[in-house]
């Protein structure tokens, strides 16, 4: 019986810590994409031009700002509220994965060191059962 149980409480454990790890990946996702946008230079289409843009972060014009550079066409295609966005979703599955994975690793430890103290218990009356002389 205890078996029985010891493979039901693992099997969910393991789930678990599998839906967060799979939450843990989406996040670390949107984290790159949102670096990619972030760090990575760019090209704009616009008719029949094509301009280049510096990557938000290293934006190095101290007469304009970002989204007044190159009349604001580097400014539209990574717009600072899409790129914020991609940060606050990225956020919830990191911390729910997290607690997840973090959960299903507690409740592994514990299932093993609760039926390590039950093998223990038993393996002991057995050895007292052996020594304990037969009327």
């Amino acid at each position: 019986m205890q078996w029985q149980a010891r493979q039901e409480f693992e099997r969910r454990a393991g789930r678990q810590q599998g839906w967060g790890v799979g939450l843990m990946v989406v996040a670390v996702a949107l984290f790159l994409w949102l670096g990619y946008l972030l760090l990575i230079p760019f090209t704009v289409h616009h008719y029949q031009d094509e301009i280049e843009c510096e990557a938000p972060v290293f934006y190095s014009s101290e007469r304009t700002s970002y989204s007044e550079g190159e009349a604001g066409r580097c400014s539209a295609a990574r717009d600072w509220p899409e790129l914020v966005g991609v940060g606050v979703l990225a956020v919830p599955p990191a911390v729910v994965g997290a607690a997840l994975f973090t959960g299903g690793s507690a409740r592994r430890r514990a299932s093993a060191h609760v039926f390590q103290i039950l093998e223990m218990r038993d393996s002991e009356e057995r050895a007292r059962k052996k020594t304990r002389p037969n009327p």
